[in-house]
């Protein structure tokens, strides 16, 4: 059996997500990274609670824990409103997956502004990058997820871990 390479560089772990082969990619725990709640977090404008149960099937469906996804839209909702500023952006809410850079992993302009094919892929990205990562933590994927080169948890994947032990959409109405 060949040996799994090892990879840091963005460019080979995005190939290797989308040509979905074995990798690893490093990243060490920060205990600096501690995911305090930013100036500015739009609670109310969380799209967690009107996507729940397309996060919780697409979820399940791609057996990724579906609190990880709610953790990353509700960061990406509640943070990336700067589309709305951004006439240009090539990146589409509600899990702001960036449609050139994952085009051959099936995402384009047209398809991410339908939420299904959005969130999908946005789960099929959390998927593939926790397969990839030797004992995977929130922290750590949603590391990934905001940065591909990562080798340490940062801020974002610091606060993503602290929503979902948190979880702000239950009081929101999404309880699954």
């Amino acid at each position: 059996m060949k040996d799994i390479p090892v990879l840091s560089d963005s460019k080979a772990r995005k190939k290797s997500i989308i040509d979905d082969t074995p990798a690893l990619f490093n990243i060490e725990e920060n205990s600096s990274a501690i995911g305090s709640e930013p100036l500015i977090e739009l609670e109310v404008a969380s799209q967690v609670s009107k996507w729940c149960g397309l996060i919780q099937s697409l979820a399940i469906k791609h057996k990724v824990d579906p609190n990880l996804a709610k953790a990353i839209m509700y960061m990406e909702t509640t943070h990336g409103w700067y589309d709305k500023f951004y006439p240009f952006r090539k990146t589409i809410l509600p899990m702001n997956v960036h449609y050139q850079y994952w085009r051959d992993l099936g995402a384009t302009e047209e398809n991410l502004n339908c939420p299904f094919n959005n969130i999908e892929i946005g789960v099929i990205l959390l998927a593939r990058i926790s397969a990839r990562i030797k004992n995977p933590t929130p922290r750590k994927v949603a590391t990934v997820y905001n940065f591909l080169g990562a080798e340490k948890v940062n801020k974002y994947g610091a606060r993503v871990g602290k929503l979902m032990k948190e979880k702000p959409w239950v009081k929101q109405g999404c309880v699954r």
